[in-house]
């Protein structure tokens, strides 16, 4: 019977360098993927800080509101409306 210890070990050399292998790449996929996220994140941050704002500008010059009847609304003209609004 022949030893065979050695193709064993060759073998299990082969398979933890290709072990390596793809833990390398996954680490660096994952890598990727959190530099991407993050980009993600902030420029949201970003929309959702502007929409704040462009929201606050809204509140505070919008203290007059205009409420028109709403049954005469629809048989109104655009000239009628526009004097309900600015009365």
């Amino acid at each position: 019977m022949r030893d065979i210890r050695g193709d064993l070990e060759e073998r299990a050399k082969t398979y933890q360098e290709q072990i390596k292998t793809a833990y390398a790449q996954f680490e660096m996929i994952a890598q990727q993927l959190q530099r991407e996220r993050d980009v993600r994140i902030a420029d949201l941050k970003s929309l959702l800080m502007m929409v704040h704002k462009v929201i606050e500008f809204e509140e505070s010059h919008s203290g007059k509101v205009v409420t028109l009847p709403s049954t005469s609304v629809q048989h109104m003209t655009l000239a009628e409306r526009m004097a309900a609004v600015s009365d």
